[in-house]
């Protein structure tokens, strides 16, 4: 695998158990579906898929690094694919405002792009947010508004106020949680990117899932390509994407690992291209970002955690497999909660599993 240029491996020095010789192939940048002439813009996918730097005594493992995306995460892509797709329809023109409820990198990624773009945005955002979330927004000059912890249901809800907002100010309403365009920018996307740096040849991939678009979106992508290629989403221990998958019982969501996991299935979890949903701890989601960064330099945030974690299990089971992880952002995001001691020992969970 490579990550858009060559990559040779080699033979360990003692010639035995070391990482396998692999020829080194050379794969061409495929063009983005979403073209633009902003040199910030422009720099929005084309991700590196890397090989992940630790072994696993079994099969091999690579991570596509999604934090090389301007804002750090794969959020980018999502906000450029329906910006530009809203433009295409004619459905967003010059003067329009564009509005959307995100407590984590779409708000960041939906405030670049209309900032590059030209048109003015609103984020609402529950409270608690994070600070560095909340950074990208007013550093990109979009208005925010931050709304009550509160039910679903309540007026006051941070996705209802921003679907008040969008028809007091017709304005258009992204609603990552419900468009359809959410899991089709990663099927024309995100899934080919992959599918062209792999050269067609993965057994496994690895996504967490929260909206569940991009697993969603590479997963009809790579099934139409090769269809015994296995998509496994990756949701947390209690959240309710796994039981809506299997048609088990819900129960209550409650997780601190951000992004990951949602209270029930939303429209874009396209389930029929998915083959299983694995659900990952709060404590091993977040020892294993730490580990990636202490022991392999690679840093992410628990939500890709949980990714890792869930492929070195395939891994260890499947020696022949060739499993990709989506590393859907940085963990440079999570400074004051994943990787600060105090807050994790402050939870119960072990600040080291080395």
């Amino acid at each position: 695998m490579t990550d858009g240029g060559s990559d040779t491996h080699v033979d360990d020095a003692a010639g035995d158990g070391g990482r396998v010789k692999r020829e080194a192939r050379v794969t061409e940048t495929r063009e983005s579906p979403y073209p633009t002439d902003d040199p910030v813009l422009a720099r929005i996918g084309d991700t590196p898929l890397i090989e992940y730097p630790e072994s696993t005594d079994g099969g091999d493992l690579f991570l596509k690094l999604e934090s090389d995306n301007p804002t750090g995460s794969m959020k980018d892509r999502l906000a450029l694919g329906i910006v530009r797709e809203l433009e295409t329809d004619g459905r967003l023109t010059d003067g329009d405002v564009v509005v959307e409820a995100s407590s984590g990198n779409t708000a960041g990624a939906i405030s670049l792009v209309t900032n590059r773009l030209g048109y003015d945005s609103v984020l609402t955002v529950p409270a608690g947010t994070s600070p560095q979330k909340i950074g990208y927004v007013r550093s990109f000059g979009s208005e925010i508004v931050e709304c009550p912890n509160v039910d679903a249901d309540d007026k006051r809800h941070y996705r209802k106020t921003a679907e008040r907002i969008a028809a007091e100010r017709d304005g258009i309403w992204i609603d990552q949680y419900s468009n359809q365009l959410n899991p089709t920018v990663h099927y024309e996307w995100t899934g080919p990117e992959l599918w062209d740096q792999a050269a067609g040849d993965l057994t496994h991939v690895v996504c967490p899932m929260g909206t569940g678009g991009t697993a969603s979106g590479i997963a009809k992508f790579l099934t139409e390509r090769k269809p015994d290629v296995r998509v496994i989403g990756v949701d947390a221990e209690e959240s309710n994407i796994s039981t809506a998958f299997y048609g088990t019982e819900s129960g209550v969501y409650d997780t601190e690992v951000e992004g990951l996991g949602k209270g029930h299935e939303l429209p874009t979890m396209w389930f029929e291209y998915v083959d299983e949903v694995r659900s990952v701890d709060d404590e091993r989601a977040f020892v294993q970002a730490r580990r990636a960064a202490a022991e392999c330099g690679v840093l992410v945030g628990g939500s890709s955690g949980a990714a890792i974690a869930v492929a070195r299990d395939v891994a260890r089971d499947r020696p022949d497999a060739k499993i990709v992880v989506i590393g859907c952002d940085s963990g440079d995001q999570y400074f004051d909660t994943v990787f600060d001691d105090a807050w994790m020992r402050e939870r119960g969970y072990p600040t080291d599993d080395r």
